[in-house]
């Protein structure tokens, strides 16, 4: 990767996680082996990439070259076409590192036809970037992290259901890093009713607060829950038509909801990333019905002992149908670690 691509997987990188529907792109557009323009794309309906560095070039862009993560879009969407603003600003090289595996994309094909130089660049690190990304385009579903804290005997809680601040400092400012960077936030009625968290970000800075999404089943939403002070409209999905009468503050969805319908609904309310921190309940439901992309495990140097809190509930009889991970990273958090996975 040459170090215009770098600068704009850099920018690219910057934006993860606030672009919604649409995926985190970088752009460089170099004149004379000079820098002249950046843009990245901000969010969902704002301008893209290519068009933020164009309009941010400090000289006239005609017969520059323009560096760009993810192949430009040629289709009326929010925007206009990128590969119509690099036509007219009379790109004469375009070099980018992603093929968009969206059908409607042919940016390649569309400029190439108009006798711009196109390049595919292909490299790992930008592939890494995108691959949550084609992963909820081709299955039409929220990308899935579920997330727990748990001793290093893989207990999630203490026998009598004690759970707070089982990791440090350390690991739980990395599990608000993680928040920040995706749509929404999904708890069962345990953790609500017994926990009444906040689901919000807590970062330098503010960060972005997911939409906090609630799997509550026959539980009574209560006056005093701290997510109605969250600034997103949370979101509950209930058997209990009793809770309707909190329709004013959130909204309700009775019914017997199960994971697959709620990832379903929720993807079609535009949210394409969630991130789980409900208890063991929860986990099992998402990783029995294999519903989830990846897991943060923050394993805290304790030992719980004998406790039926345990990341997964039901019964292996053979190592043939254990659940299959791949191991992604490890990370030393202060006293902690992260260790992140992926479905196998």
């Amino acid at each position: 990767m040459n170090r215009y691509m770098k600068k704009a997987l850099d920018l690219a990188k910057m934006t993860k996680g606030q672009t919604g529907k649409n995926p985190p792109v970088g752009a460089v557009v170099v004149k004379e082996g000079s820098i002249i323009g950046m843009g990245a794309h901000y969010g969902y309906g704002q301008p893209h990439a290519e068009r933020q560095a164009l309009q941010s070039c400090n000289m006239d862009p005609r017969g520059a070259d323009i560096y760009v993560t993810l192949e430009p879009c040629s289709h009326h969407g929010k925007t206009p076409p990128c590969t119509d603003a690099i036509l007219e600003a009379g790109i004469r090289n375009v070099f980018y590192a992603e093929k968009d595996l969206n059908p409607k994309v042919s940016g390649h094909e569309v400029l190439a036809n108009a006798g711009v130089s196109v390049e595919h660049t292909p490299d790992d690190e930008t592939a890494a970037l995108y691959r949550d990304f084609f992963n909820h385009l081709v299955r039409q579903r929220p990308n899935v992290t579920l997330k727990c804290a748990m001793s290093v005997d893989g207990k999630l809680a203490l026998h009598d259901g004690t759970s707070k601040w089982i990791t440090g400092e350390a690991a739980r400012m990395d599990v608000h890093e993680a928040r920040n960077v995706h749509d929404a936030i999904l708890v069962g009625a345990h953790t609500l009713l017994h926990d009444n968290p906040r689901l919000t970000t807590r970062i330098e800075g503010g960060g972005r607060s997911p939409r906090p999404v609630v799997l509550l089943g026959a539980g009574a939403l209560r006056e005093d829950l701290e997510i109605f002070k969250h600034p997103k409209r949370p979101v509950i999905y209930t058997t209990n038509e009793d809770n309707l009468k909190y329709e004013d503050r959130c909204d309700v969805k009775t019914g017997d909801w199960s994971p697959a319908a709620v990832l379903r609904d929720l993807y079609e309310m535009g949210l394409t990333s969630i991130f789980v921190e409900g208890g063991a309940s929860v986990l099992t439901s998402f990783i029995k019905e294999e519903l989830y992309d990846q897991i943060f495990l923050y394993v805290a140097p304790k030992i719980f002992g004998e406790s039926m809190h345990s990341l997964y509930r039901e019964k292996i009889f053979s190592m043939d149908e254990a659940v299959q991970l791949e191991l992604v990273d490890v990370e030393k958090l202060g006293p902690d670690f992260k260790i992140t996975y992926r479905k196998a």
